[in-house]
C-alpha cells in the first residue's frame, strides 16, 4: 500500500459519522504479543514483505527517507530478524514496489523518491542487498508506485503517479528493465495508486486517490488487459483522499475501499458493487494521524477488521468490524514505536504463525508483533 511524506503534524479531529453506536466489547487482553524492535535506516516511510533469499521465510524491507537507502531484515525460523542489510538509493526514497522483475528467483525493487524525479530499478542478489540496474528520469516528482502484470505477458509492470496530473505505465521485459508505454491523466493531484481486480474480468484495474483542492476524489480506471486503462468512475469526495487500501469488509466477495483523507482525522469505507464502481463513502474517525490501513480479522470472530497506524500518538488501532461494512467504536489501541507509518502482516516463522510489522518513522525502527495464536502457543 503507498505511503506519504514523514514527520508531518496535523490537527486531529474525531469524526463519528458512520460508526456503530453500540458499546464495544473489550478487545481480547492479548490480541498481540509485546513487540520486538529492530533498527533500520533513518525515517522509514515504506515497509514491504518478501522472501528475499528464498529460504521460505518472510523478510522485511524499508525505504529510509532520511538516510537515502533501503534496509532489509532477513527473517529466521523462530520469527526474529537479523541485523539490517543496507542498500543505497537516490535522495529521499519515498516508497517502492517489490517483485520478481528478472529471471532469477530473488525479489527486486522499484523505488520512487521525493527530492528527485527518479525511478530506480534495483536487482536483488539473494542476501538482502540490491544493486541499481536502471534509472529513469520521470521529469516530475513521483507520488506513488505499484507493480502488477497489466498486459498478461507474465512479466511484472509498474504504475507510477506523478505530482499534479499524470500516470505512467512501465512495461517490464522480464529481464529487469522497464519502458514507459502508456500515460494518462488521472485527475487532480494523484497521491496513491492501488491495483485491484474490481469487476471479475481478470484484468488489473486501478484506483487512484486525487488530493487536489479543485477536484478531490477517487478515480477508477478499468484495465483493458493490454496495459492500457479507461476511466470507469470518478467518485468526488468532500475531503481530499490521500491513501488507499482494499479489502472485503461486508463479506459479499466484492472488493471494498478504505480511504485515508488528507485531513489526517477521518477515514472512509467505500463498498464495492462488483462492477468496478463504489457506493458513497461511510466516514469513521481516526485516533491520531492515520498513515496506513490493513484488512484482516484480528480478533478471530469471522468479521473483517481494519488496522490503522497513527503516527501522532505512537499507536496502532484496530476497528473491529460488524461484518456489514460498519465498525465498532471506539477502536482498540495498542502501543507501537515512535511515529508508526507503514505496516504489513504475514507469516514470520517456520511454524507459519501470524505476525504484524510496523515501520516507525521517528523511532527509526520496525516493530514486530505476533498475533494471539503465537501468544497462546508460547504459554502452552
Amino acid at each position: 500500500m503507498p505511503k506519504q511524506i514523514p514527520v508531518l503534524v496535523f490537527l486531529v479531529i474525531f469524526a463519528m459519522v458512520g460508526c456503530s453506536p453500540r458499546t464495544p466489547a473489550p478487545p481480547p487482553p492479548e490480541l498481540f504479543s509485546p513487540p520486538s524492535h529492530y533498527p533500520v535506516g533513518t525515517n522509514p516511510t515504506d515497509l514491504e514483505i518478501a522472501d528475499l533469499n528464498q529460504d521460505g521465510l518472510s523478510d522485511l524491507i524499508t525505504s529510509n527517507f532520511g538516510s537515502n537507502d533501503l534496509s532489509a531484515l532477513l527473517g529466521t525460523a523462530d520469527g526474529t530478524f537479523l541485523e539490517p542489510v543496507r542498500s543505497p538509493v537516490a535522495v529521499q526514497p519515498k516508497s517502492f514496489a517489490v517483485g520478481r522483475f528478472d529471471a532469477d528467483p530473488y525479489p527486486d525493487i522499484a523505488v520512487i523518491h521525493y527530492s528527485e524525479p527518479i525511478l530506480m530499478i534495483l536487482a536483488g542478489d539473494g542476501n538482502g542487498q540490491f544493486h541499481e540496474i536502471q534509472r529513469e528520469d520521470l521529469k516530475k516528482t513521483a507520488t506513488s508506485i505499484a507493480a502488477a502484470d497489466f498486459n498478461h505477458d507474465q512479466k511484472l509492470d509498474l504504475v507510477v503517479t506523478l505530482i499534479l496530473d499524470r500516470v505512467l505505465i512501465f512495461s517490464g521485459d522480464g529481464r529487469g528493465r522497464f519502458a514507459a508505454t502508456h500515460t494518462f491523466d488521472p485527475g487532480d493531484t494523484p497521491t496513491s495508486v492501488l491495483p485491484a481486480h474490481l469487476n471479475g474480468d481478470d484484468h488489473w484495474d486501478l484506483l487512484i486517490a486525487n488530493d487536489g483542492l479543485m477536484a478531490p476524489g477517487v478515480a477508477v480506471f478499468r484495465g483493458k488487459g493490454d496495459g492500457t486503462f479507461e476511466k470507469l468512475q470518478d467518485h468526488k469526495t468532500r475531503l481530499r483522499p490521500l491513501i488507499l487500501s482494499s479489502g472485503d469488509y461486508n463479506l459479499d466477495g466484492k472488493p471494498d475501499l478504505v480511504v485515508i483523507y488528507n485531513s489526517r482525522s477521518t477515514l472512509a469505507l467505500f463498498l464495492g458493487r462488483g462492477d468496478g464502481t463504489f457506493e458513497d463513502g461511510i466516514n469513521f474517525g481516526s485516533e491520531g494521524g492515520p498513515t496506513s490501513a490493513l484488512w484482516g480479522d484480528y480478533n478471530r470472530d469471522g468479521k473483517p477488521d481494519v488496522l490503522i497506524t497513527n503516527n501522532l500518538n505512537n499507536k496502532f488501532s484496530v476497528h473491529f468490524g460488524n461484518g456489514d461494512g460498519t465498525f465498532i467504536y471506539p477502536p482498540a489501541s495498542f502501543p507501537a514505536g515512535q511515529g508508526p507509518f507503514s505496516t504489513v502482516h504475514g507469516k514470520f516463522s517456520r511454524d507459519g504463525l501470524d505476525g504484524l510489522a510496523i515501520a516507525n518513522n521517528v523511532g527509526n525502527t520496525v516493530s514486530v508483533f505476533f498475533t494471539r495464536e503465537h501468544v497462546s502457543a508460547e504459554k502452552k
